[in-house]
């Protein structure tokens, strides 16, 4: 459960990172997720955020779940 957490965290955190990066730098066609989401067109930046924030929260909820390693 750790590692899904862990892998989910940094997909969520790429995922805002990479598309904040990409909407300040002219919003050109990208892999980003929140490009393809036509609910969310006009509030990029604000979703990107959003993932960024529940990427770290994630992440940090991962830290907390005793796993293989602990």
């Amino acid at each position: 459960m750790k590692e899904i957490a862990s892998g989910a965290s940094l997909l969520l955190l790429i995922q805002g990172v990479g598309g904040i990066i990409n909407r300040l730098a002219g919003g050109g066609p990208s892999w980003f997720l929140v490009n393809y989401i036509e609910a969310l067109q006009g509030y990029e930046i604000i979703s990107s955020i959003i993932l960024v924030i529940l990427g770290a929260i994630i992440g940090v909820g991962s830290l907390k779940i005793k796993g293989k390693d602990d």
